[in-house]
């Protein structure tokens, strides 16, 4: 079936498909058209592991969330239908992506992508290819045997490997006589094979090959008659020699090969272990600037490079910004290659075809869900770009930007967390205000009310009235104490409130306290019991008896009418104590910890009992600015004790009599 869309992208289980998908959608975006998604899906596809296939299905699930059209291309063979489906659809710009070539036959082997550039090359279709780094990051043959530029010292090495095999064959020939075995053109080949070896394990194969061709020529002049020229006599000799020979070279090849190989396990547990360490360090980061602040530090550790990472605008996300540091200035073609990294959502810049004349090398941050940013890295002139460097590069770019996903995840979750807990006690605290603040109010006005019609119909006795106002001032009081404690609450959460400490003695709050709950108090009897002498505290006199009101209170609440409440106060754990105890029901173990919570009384089932329940939450804090705790649990005869202990108090000296 055609499709409309005038922009396609080729899709299969590679991992880095999610970079084809926000190439495609920006490029649709840029020309202001619709895009589509191809997959073909050949027999092999019913073939491949599950892991493959789940990808596909993600990548298809991805591209339609971002609003692309899916379609299924069934055929035998990818190249024919694909190439069918494009010359019979409106297909204008085709996105296919390609993975670095891995071995010598690859490399001569034309890829996917350039094959079908080449069948729509009379079609007017234009084919964008993105390269595309593997997940295992493959070498290719030239990578796996290091052959790079050589250096004097190396080629130094090779033939001193091979001059000093020709010192101990010749030691050995001219001093070991008095034994059967004899040094010969034999067994000196050995001696020249381990050059060849040592060469080749020490710096690769070229020093293996030279090696082996400079013990060759060696062995002719110096061990195969005639002697000190390069003919030779015999055709046995010749053999020989060629078997040396091909030994040599295939000895080189396997060391240098031996030599790559445990190079490249090297880099990889050094690249794994610097993945690890920059996770390990981010890990504890709650900001995006922190965490680029991080990895800039690492990476540029790590690198030894200049390194800068940049983040889209938060009012233009089609613009990028430098995030961090901000004191890096770019070129115009450092920023001409920057915009088409983040628009392309491609590689360029320093070592890439897209380079620009740039002196930088810009890699996408990009994750399956969106694109992050792009990270930067300015390379020194004197140091040389290789495959290696660009797979660690890109394994470092797709660290960055999971690392910068899971911080912005961590925000949106944290904020939503935040918003969600606000709402849920704002709307608590309404509740509490619609019904406990307003059942005293509720008594008040009735109070008064009732007190008004009886006085101006003239049947208010006295009793009466001292009944009604002493309602009144109860139910006002508690409306105070409920009021008192929202406010306070909010002076402590946002750090308005100073405590001032001074040693006040200690029966004096309680003596307030008592005042103040005298209405509070009619129904119940508080038994004081104090210390035996004064005892002078280190407290915030206003704060603490707030603390004994809201206790005193509490216990009033949870307790019968006509019953008493204890209070003692007197040295304790080398400090001072006062200690609260009710005749009430106690409270449920799993509970003695969370009376402290905020709201814990909102939480409740019960709801009988009227509060804003943030009285013992004041106490709590109010108590922990103060350098001193509040603890309660229950007493084995019934009823909940509290104790209210501060570090600091002292005993005045008696006076000495005359």
């Amino acid at each position: 079936m055609p499709t409309k869309a005038t922009v396609a992208v080729c899709i299969d289980a590679h991992p880095k498909t999610h970079i084809l998908l926000r190439s495609a959608a920006n490029k649709a975006k840029e020309l202001g058209v619709s895009w589509a998604v191809l997959y073909v899906e050949t027999p092999d596809h019913y073939g491949a592991d599950n892991e493959s296939r789940e990808r596909i299905l993600e990548f298809i699930t991805i591209a339609e969330e971002m609003g692309a059209v899916v379609r299924h291309i069934e055929h035998h063979d990818i190249l024919k239908g694909l190439t069918n489906f494009i010359k019979n659809s409106q297909v204008k710009h085709l996105i296919m992506g390609q993975s670095s070539k891995d071995g010598f036959l690859s490399e001569l082997r034309a890829s996917l992508a350039e094959r079908v550039t080449r069948e729509l090359r009379k079609h007017k279709t234009n084919v964008q290819i993105i390269p595309l780094s593997s997940r295992q990051y493959p070498s290719s043959w030239r990578d796996r045997l290091q052959l790079k530029d050589l250096k004097i010292k190396e080629i130094g090495f090779a033939l001193l490997t091979v001059f000093a095999a020709y010192v101990i064959s010749e030691i050995l020939r001219e001093n070991v006589t008095h034994i059967e075995w004899k040094v010969n053109k034999h067994n000196v080949m050995a001696f020249f094979l381990i050059s060849s070896v040592i060469s080749s394990l020490q710096y690769g194969l070229v020093p293996g090959l030279v090696s082996a061709i400079a013990g060759f020529f060696v062995i002719n002049y110096f061990y195969i008659a005639p002697l000190y020229n390069f003919d030779i006599d015999h055709a046995g000799d010749g053999v020989m020699l060629c078997v040396f020979l091909i030994s040599a070279l295939m000895v080189s090849l396997m060391g240098a090969y031996s030599r790559a190989t445990n190079s490249a396990l090297i880099r990889k547990e050094r690249r794994t272990q610097a993945l690890y360490n920059v996770h390990k360090l981010t890990a504890q980061a709650t900001n995006q600037q922190e965490t680029l602040k991080i990895l800039h530090d690492e990476l540029t550790d790590l690198l030894e490079m200049d390194i800068a990472f940049f983040i889209p605008s938060a009012t233009d996300p089609t613009n990028i910004e430098l995030a961090y540091p901000l004191d890096i200035m770019l070129s115009h073609n450092d920023m001409q290659s920057l915009r088409v990294c983040w628009n392309d959502v491609r590689v360029t810049g320093l070592g890439t075809r897209n380079n620009f004349g740039s002196s930088w090398r810009f890699e996408p941050l990009v994750t399956t869900k969106k694109e992050i940013g792009v990270l930067g890295i300015k390379s020194p002139t004197h140091i040389r770009l290789d495959a290696s460097f660009g797979r660690l590069v890109t394994a470092l770019a797709d660290q960055a930007a999971s690392i910068l996903e899971r911080i912005n995840l961590t925000k949106l979750m944290s904020d939503s967390r935040i918003r969600e807990e606000r709402e849920k006690l704002r709307a608590m605290l309404l509740s509490s205000v619609s019904h406990d603040l307003k059942t005293p109010l509720a008594s008040i006005i009735g109070s008064m009310s009732v007190y008004q019609r009886m006085r101006k119909s003239k049947r208010l006795d006295q009793e009466t009235a001292d009944e009604l106002i002493e309602t009144t001032l109860g139910e006002a009081q508690r409306l105070d104490s409920f009021i008192s404690n929202i406010l306070d609450m909010t002076r402590i959460e946002s750090g308005d409130i100073t405590f001032d400490k001074e040693w006040i003695e200690s029966s004096k709050p309680i003596k307030n306290v008592k005042k103040r709950l005298y209405h509070r108090l009619s129904r119940h009897t508080l038994a004081i019991d104090p210390p035996d002498h004064e005892i002078f505290v280190q407290m915030d006199k206003m704060m603490t008896e707030q603390v004994l009101q809201n206790v005193i209170d509490n216990a009033v609440k949870y307790s019968d009418t006509n019953t008493t409440i204890n209070l003692t106060y007197g040295k304790q754990n080398k400090g001072f104590a006062y200690t609260i105890r009710d005749h009430g029901p106690g409270i449920p173990e799993d509970k003695l910890e969370a009376v402290f919570d905020k709201y814990e009384r909102l939480k409740q089932s019960d709801s009988t009992v009227a509060g804003t329940g943030l009285g013992l939450a004041i106490a709590k804090a109010v108590m922990e600015k103060q350098g001193g705790t509040i603890s309660v649990k229950n007493h084995p005869d019934g009823g909940a004790v509290f104790t209210l202990w501060f570090p600091k108090m002292k005993i005045p000296k008696k006076p000495k009599h005359s």
